[in-house]
């Protein structure tokens, strides 16, 4: 069995309206990065493509280096059109 695995950080800002121009009351996205795992390489259709075993494999073939998903101990960069990698595990 297999899974896809998300990981993503959103950075939020409560801006004052006072200083800057703002809706009171309202959460600014200051940073959006992800990371994804166990999904077809060079697929940007807006959906995940998990890889099965017993499936052929979709997309470009991963060449990228082989990774922890679940390690949260590092940080994270803008996952678009970097290397595919593997995950160690799922």
């Amino acid at each position: 069995m297999s899974r896809t695995i998300v990981r993503r950080v959103l950075d939020l800002e409560l801006l004052d309206p006072r200083k800057y121009q703002a809706t009171p009351g309202k959460l600014s996205i200051t940073r959006y990065d992800q990371d994804l795992g166990n999904t077809a390489c060079d697929v940007y259709d807006g959906f995940l493509h998990p890889q099965f075993d017993s499936a052929a494999p979709t997309g470009a073939p991963p060449t990228g280096p082989t990774t922890d998903p679940y390690d949260r101990s590092r940080d994270i960069e803008h996952s678009g059109t970097e290397t595919c990698g593997t995950v160690s595990r799922t």
